[in-house]
Parts: C-alpha cells; structure tokens; sequence
C-alpha cells in the first residue's frame, strides 16, 4: 500500500527539491491560515465591526490584482528560486513586525490594515513567482502530481490553520484569570498565532536554501510585463481557461460567504453546523486534491475539467434544497471536490502549455483570475442576500452560472477534438 501511494499519489516528492520545497510549504501554509484567521478575529474583537473581514480580505488580495503581471515579469527574469527565497523572508519580517505590535498593544485598526496590505504587496510578487517555479522542481511528466499535492497541501493547511489558531485562542481564555492585568485573552492568542506564523516561514527558507540553482539557467527573459496577457490573446485555449477559471471562481467561491447566512436561514442551526459544512466543504476539496495527484494525466484533463465544474454545480443547487445539515455538509464536500478538481487540473494544463521564457507572467494571470474573482463575488453574493433576506435563490443563480460555463467549457473541448 505505501508502495503504490509513494509511486502513485506522492511520486512527486521521489525528486529531492520538490521533496523540500513540499514539506516547507506544508509549515509555511498552515502559519499562513492561522495567521488569518486569527486576524479576522482579533479585528472584529477589536471594532466590533462586521466589515474588518472583507477589508482585511481586500487588503490582502487587492495588490495581486494591481501588481500580479509585474510580478509574473520579475519571475521571468529572475532567478525563480532567489525571489521566492525574498518574498519569503519579506514575510518573515512581516509577520515579526506584527507579532510585536500586538503583543505591546499598538494593533491599532489602521496600522493592522497597513501591514496585511505590506504583506499584500509581497504576495502579488511572490505568487506568480511560486507557481512559476514549481515546473523547475520535477519534470514534465511528474508536474500534474505536483500540482496536485500543492492544491493538496494549501486546502489541508485551509482546514488545520484555523483550527489550530482556535485552539490557541481557548487556551487564551482558559489561562485568562493568570495573565497580568491588561492582558486580553484574544490578545495573547493572537500574538500566539502571529509569533507561530513568523517561526512557521524558517521551515520553507530553509527548504530553499537546499534547492540547488540549477546548472543550466536560460538567459533572464525581455519584453513588458504584459507580454503574459498578449501570449493568453494570440493563444485561444489558454487565454479560455484563465477566463472560465474568472467566472468559475467568482460564481462558486461565495459559497463560502453565504454559508453563515444558509446555516442560520435555511438550516435553522448554529454555529455547530456551520463548522460541520466549513470542514464538509474541505473534506471535498482534499479529496479532489488526492484524485488529481493520483490520476490526472493529460488524457484525462478535459474530463476532469468538464468533471470539475459539473460536480460543482450540482453541488451549489444541492445546497438550495437539502433539507438537513448533513445533506447540506454533502453538497458542501461536492462543491469543494469540484472547485479543486477544476482549479488543479486547470493549473497544470495551463503550467505544460506556456514556454519557460513567459510561464511567470502568464502564470501571473492565472493568480490575477483567481484573486480578482473574490472580492466580485463574495461582495456581490452577500449583497444578494441581503437584500432578497433568503440565500436560495443566490445559491441558485451560483449554480446556474456554473452549469453555463460547464456548457462552454463543453463547447470548446468538443471544438479542440475536431481541430
């Protein structure tokens, strides 16, 4: 059995840098989401205010939609490995500057929101760079997998981060009646997950500093950044992926926004059953993670795409009729199995497809589409349920726009088979 798995599902980690670049992401990841969920807390306890989670989300993601294709052009003509290696230790710095402004009570909101938006700034420049460089790690026949066991790594981190920074913040309250006078509980937690986080970003600079450079780098590539966009223009297949991709992410993702309204709305239930369809939805997304890094090939790529938004559709309108918290924890875990079954298979075609010379900046792309799409349609999705006060019929309209592209997608696989 661990025979089949290890040349199976993790054949990827058999290459020694994939191997640690893996195993410091796994760290890397987890610190990442604990750090966010405990943002969002420690700001919402602060203000009281329910909007800080969408500013810190804006905050977060808005620079990768400003800043994404100057990053993409960076990774090209960098060494990928020496600018991943930067904006990590930017991180690192971040994180520490963070940790020291809560622990001495300085976290007012706006200097808070002035850091994730630091930290913000980083990401757009680190993230094409990543997933542009993961190709440099394994060869071509090993990159599906690989892909996979990132999507496999981040969506595990998505589920045990929070989790951990929850734990860490009612271990807070518990040692409360000891802690010095004027120190709050959520504070102590908090610093607790941001100090976690800092230490969390020694594991994947070490993990980089054992990757070799490798012996025969091209030469840096030339031209505009937005040469990544001009290649998805003249290239029809990929520029389609990278704009079904948009829509997917911004019709299906703000499922996660609607869940707290669903829960409370249609289930009648409470905050139990809301963590029930968080973990629910993913479950999906792991599984899809582990189905991708064990049987996708580029033989498979249509179905598992066409697969992807099919499951996730049925999924989203499942949801707008489940009449019990497990039936809705069911059409959660199909909704997330979905999503990532897409977005990993769609990452990978699209990782095979581009020429080293422009993957950072068409790759930078590819991020633009899947942080662009959040703030659309979380802010959209939530507007419609306020102002309808039902969530079904959101859930509804998500799940007809995703048919639609699963209808398109369709489309051009059948018109790509007879070219």
């Amino acid at each position: 059995m661990l025979g089949a798995l290890r040349n199976t599902t993790f054949r990827s980690l058999r290459h020694p840098a994939y191997r640690r670049y893996f195993l410091g992401q796994i760290v890397s990841f987890v610190g990442t989401w604990m750090q966010s969920a405990a943002l969002m807390w420690l700001m919402y306890d602060r203000t009281g205010d329910p909007r800080w989670p969408s500013w810190l989300l804006l905050a977060q993601i808005g620079p990768t939609i400003l800043l994404a294709p100057w990053g993409g052009a960076l990774a090209d003509r960098h060494p990928k490995r020496r600018l991943v290696l930067t904006t990590q230790t930017c991180f690192l710095v971040n994180a520490v500057t963070l940790t020291a402004v809560v622990a001495c009570g300085l976290a007012v909101p706006a200097l808070v929101l002035a850091l994730v938006t630091l930290n913000g700034i980083v990401q757009a420049l680190d993230l094409p760079a990543r997933l542009a460089f993961v190709p440099d790690l394994v060869p071509k026949e090993d990159l599906i997998n690989a892909v996979g066991l990132n999507s496999l790594v981040f969506n595990g981190a998505r589920m045990l981060g929070p989790a951990l920074a929850g734990l860490l913040f009612l271990l807070a309250g518990a040692v409360a009646p000891g802690l010095p006078d004027g120190a709050h509980p959520v504070t102590v937690g908090a610093t607790a997950c941001f100090a976690l986080n800092a230490l969390s970003f020694l594991a994947v600079l070490r993990a980089l500093r054992g990757i070799p450079e490798p012996t025969a780098r091209a030469k840096p590539a030339r031209g505009s950044a937005w040469d990544g966009l001009r290649y998805l223009r003249t290239h029809r297949a990929q520029g389609g992926l990278v704009a079904l991709t948009f829509a997917v992410c911004a019709l299906a993702w703000p499922v996660v926004t609607v869940l707290p309204a669903y829960t409370k709305m249609h289930l009648g239930l409470r905050e139990d059953a809301y963590s029930l369809l968080l973990s629910a939805l993913g479950a999906g997304a792991l599984c899809a993670a582990l189905a991708t890094a064990t049987f996708g090939t580029p033989a498979r790529r249509g179905a598992f795409l066409l697969g992807g938004v099919i499951v996730t559709a049925g999924g989203l309108a499942g949801l707008g009729v489940a009449p019990t918290a497990w039936a809705a924890g069911a059409c959660c875990a199909a909704t997330g199995f979905g999503l990532i079954l897409y977005l990993s298979t769609g990452q990978s075609a699209l990782q095979l497809a581009v020429p080293d010379e422009t993957r950072g900046r068409v790759m930078a792309w590819w991020a633009l589409a899947l942080s662009a799409s959040a703030p659309l349609g979380h802010v959209l999705a939530g507007q419609l349920v306020a102002s309808l006060n039902d969530v079904r019929p959101v859930l509804f309209g998500m799940a007809a726009g995703v048919a639609t592209v699963s209808v398109a997608l369709a489309a051009a696989l059948a018109l790509r088979r007879k070219a």
